[in-house]
């Protein structure tokens, strides 16, 4: 019951973002005024803090066992390292009202990795993995389904996304059922089942016309099969899988010609031709649509160059009415943290690596995945709460890297080869 509530707040947390109950009662596309006691990630963070705390119990009640899940001390410190001084970092910003908004989210975001790390003590790893991942495909599942609904009910002209969300976040959402799926299928075989979940949540990212999203889960496939190590044989198996179901619907269902729409507007038209396309003078530069976030980027990096030790201070990018957030993790940290801050984000992803690689052999290929989809998502939309699942994910990774856990097998296991004679006569 307690990883199957873990795997359920953590998920609930990565997806829910700062959605609340007081949405609602509001009309369609209404503003909201945020109301910090209804929304659901206050509740999701102190329900893990709840089983943090029966983590602990649990470790000062007996030890450790072989497969459960360990604490990681040097990825918290970094990570609290981080978060904390970006917090401090609002005492000289130039408005207090956004500083202390953020400083909340990013809170949060501190609490629920420590408490994930905590809670999931004495927990056996691969059933904290398995509840996470299990509410992830549910929730991502239903969204999709929702999603698919809203674009054929308005004719598959329009940008897939659901729920008032983005069709970049929504593109997130559907990699994390890829690698939901991915995980599944590794672990437990089905590939049946599990393939075809993992391509449709390629379809639908393609589907949202988010070219950063689409990079950043062909990105998280890619480290799923290079950290999981992916034998020739299951690759195959893979490849044929994802093909098959791919060339289905791209020509026997009603999502074809929505998907050949996204991906010539929006991966062909505005990415490779987008002067010569856009109707204007004939140019044939072929400059790349950034919607807007070249904008963005050119106000962040000359932020950053007016404070570049420390920064502009928390939520400095917003408070100067330079835009929302820089739609960059990195520019934002470096424009309101300057560079102090570039070096406690790149030591927190240092230090995960450093724990990968010391805990290799029992690392879960989907979660550092997922872990890669976010952290390159995060360069193209959203800020530092959005990306909070990054940090969770690296958490997560790490406390659960046992070894001892066998993946399933995509056919019957080999024969066992006779002993040969020894020459010396032993046996």
């Amino acid at each position: 019951m307690r990883c199957t509530g873990l795997g359920l707040i953590s998920a609930l947390y990565v997806l829910a973002g700062r959605w609340g109950f007081h949405r609602l009662a509001a009309a369609p596309n209404a503003e909201v005024e945020p109301n910090l006691l209804l929304e659901l990630r206050l509740w999701l963070v102190l329900g893990g803090t709840l089983l943090a705390t029966a983590g602990l119990l649990h470790r000062a009640l007996r030890d450790a066992r072989p497969g459960e899940a360990r604490f990681d001390p040097p990825l918290i410190a970094a990570l609290l390292g981080f978060l904390g001084y970006m917090c401090a970092s609002a005492s000289w910003s130039p408005d207090a009202d956004f500083s202390l908004t953020k400083v909340y989210d990013l809170t949060l975001v501190g609490v629920m990795c420590v408490g994930f790390g905590l809670a999931a003590l004495r927990q056996p790893a691969p059933r904290v993995l398995d509840g996470f991942w299990g509410a992830v495909v549910m929730a991502t599942g239903l969204l999709a389904l929702t999603g698919i609904a809203q674009l054929l009910a308005g004719g598959g002209g329009a940008r897939l996304a659901v729920m008032g969300g983005g069709p970049n976040i929504f593109a997130r959402l559907m990699g994390l059922m890829a690698m939901g799926a991915l995980y599944f299928w590794y672990w437990k075989g089905q590939a049946w089942l599990w393939i075809p979940v993992a391509a449709t949540g390629v379809m639908l990212a393609l589907l949202t016309g988010s070219r950063g999203g689409s990079a950043a889960i062909l990105a998280g496939i890619t480290t799923f099969l290079v950290v999981a190590r992916i034998p020739l044989r299951r690759l195959l198996l893979l490849t044929l899988l994802a093909t098959v179901a791919i060339t289905v619907v791209a020509t026997l269902t009603p999502l074809g010609d929505a998907l050949s729409h996204s991906v010539d507007e929006r991966f062909l038209r505005l990415t490779l031709n987008y002067e010569a396309g856009a109707g204007g003078a004939g140019s044939n530069e072929g400059k790349v649509y950034l919607s807007g976030r070249d904008v963005l980027y050119a106000a962040a990096i000359q932020l950053g160059k007016d404070h570049p030790l420390s920064g502009a201070g928390l939520a400095a990018f917003p408070a100067l009415g330079l835009g929302v957030y820089p739609h960059n993790m990195f520019l934002e940290v470096f424009c309101e943290g300057g560079v102090v801050g570039l070096l406690l984000l790149a030591g927190v992803v240092v230090t995960f690596v450093r724990s990968a690689l010391l805990r290799r052999q029992g690392l879960d290929g989907a979660t550092v995945g997922a872990a890669v989809l976010v952290l390159l998502g995060a360069q193209s939309s959203g800020d530092l709460y959005d990306g909070r699942a990054l940090f969770l994910l690296m958490v997560m990774a790490s406390v659960t890297a046992v070894p001892g856990r066998k993946p399933a097998q995509s056919g019957p296991p080999l024969p066992h080869t006779l002993s040969q004679p020894s020459l010396t006569g032993a046996v």
